[in-house]
């Protein structure tokens, strides 16, 4: 039977509209996409490198200093590259944006393969630091940001998992295959297996915007009356911005400080080799948990109160690192410096959509980035030059103390009602 014309009202539904229901929301879709862009950051990030390190010293013939110097500028760059694929990602969406992504992280883990000499080494060194460090993590927290308001938290407390999950499989997996079949081979397979990986992300799994596909944050039927913020130049000159960016940065430098000069630092407080190891797998599983518990605290009870208390946090394990013992203490140290590793990850996401809104994000969000890649590149650096001119940690943890401390005072203002 025809439908009745469009000017007569049917007393009955016609087929068509009982059997119509609408789109299934697709953003589980986009936390999966976020999990593993984050799982394939591993490859750029420090714990990957960690494992790779003593083949590229012999095979290369350099220092641990000069190592480290490349290191340095590699998370420099990744730091720069940030705020540029942020605005990318503006222009020209995060699905796009992870597809040139992928290609240049698959082509630098071809360039570490291949590598022949310290230059060629030091540049591909520097784009997968660019790219796994800074870059991916900044298109998963974008994609999910964009496609969730009210849940924003929750959200990204799942997507993040990815990280924390990349960092507890890769450096055995890839320990393994280097025994297996040497180290150029392990990151020619690297390379292989993140283009295809990535690829396969970007074309079936993202979608830019809820609005793409006529959907809207959170899956809701309307969106939330939330006013659209267009942030401008203007928005890098003001208070708020350096104040939230400050306040963010405190975690990454304390965490990258305290775990880059943690053999030192046990060894002066008398704590075994043996026990300084097997607390990093109690650190990975704290960050875990804390990264699922902070999504739900920061949809509770806001942005601000939780990000005070992540400060206080940090103060606290830069207190304790100062007297720090074998036993509860020790514990209760590694607890608290995976709750803020965790929390930060959560946090570094959800505060800029919080306070700009989804309209330019990806340059706010890629700026902050940069300040806060800087402030772990430059992080080991207080107590490592304080140390050696001192013979102790004691005046370099004190100088780490600042930076969270700043941090908490300038959140004391209402950052609220400032203009942005």
């Amino acid at each position: 039977m025809a439908d009745p014309p469009s000017h007569v009202r049917p007393f009955w539904p016609t087929a068509r509209r009982v059997n119509e229901s609408p789109p299934r929301f697709s953003g589980g879709r986009m936390i999966a996409a976020a999990f593993v862009i984050g799982f394939c950051s591993g490859p750029g990030q420090s714990f990957t490198f960690s494992v790779f390190q003593p083949f590229l010293l012999e095979s290369f013939g350099i220092s641990r200093g000069t190592f480290a110097g490349i290191y340095a500028a590699g998370s420099l760059l990744s730091a720069m590259v940030a705020s540029l694929a942020g605005r990318a990602a503006d222009r020209y969406g995060v699905r796009r944006t992870l597809a040139l992504s992928a290609v240049v992280m698959a082509a630098a883990c071809g360039g570490m393969a291949l590598s022949a000499g310290l230059v060629s080494l030091s540049v591909s060194l520097a784009v997968l630091r660019a790219l796994g460090q800074g870059t991916l993590v900044l298109l998963g927290s974008l994609l999910v940001m964009q496609w969730y308001a009210r849940k924003r938290g929750r959200a990204m407390s799942l997507a993040g998992l990815g990280v924390s999950l990349s960092g507890a499989v890769l450096p055995p997996a890839c320990f393994a295959a280097i025994g297996a079949f040497g180290w150029q081979a392990t990151y020619a397979w690297i390379g292989g297996i993140l283009l295809v990986a990535l690829l396969a992300v970007a074309a079936l799994l993202v979608r830019n915007t809820p609005e793409e596909v006529g959907q809207h944050p959170d899956g809701d039927g309307e969106p939330q009356p939330v006013p659209k913020r267009k942030p401008d130049r203007r928005v890098f000159r003001s208070a708020r911005f350096w104040i939230l960016a400050i306040a963010l940065a405190a975690a990454p430098f304390a965490v990258t400080a305290l775990v880059f000069h943690q053999a030192s630092l046990f060894a002066d407080r008398g704590i075994s080799g043996e026990a300084a190891a097997g607390m990093l797998s109690v650190l990975a599983v704290s960050a875990a948990l804390t990264t699922l518990a902070t999504g739900q605290l920061v949809d509770r009870f806001g942005v601000r109160k939780i990000l005070r208390a992540l400060l206080v946090i940090e103060m606290l394990c830069l207190g304790l690192a100062q007297v720090l013992q074998d036993g509860v203490m020790l514990w209760i140290y590694i607890l608290l410096l995976g709750t803020v590793a965790g929390s930060s990850a959560v946090m570094g996401g959800v505060t800029w959509a919080r306070f700009y809104g989804r309209e330019g994000l990806g340059a706010v969000q890629g700026s902050a980035g940069t300040v806060m890649l800087t402030a772990a590149a430059i992080a080991p650096l207080p107590m490592g030059l304080l140390r050696d001119l001192t013979g102790s940690h004691t005046a370099g943890l004190a100088i780490c103390l600042l930076l969270p401390l700043a941090g908490l005072l300038l959140l004391m203002r209402d950052v609220e009602k400032m203009e942005e």
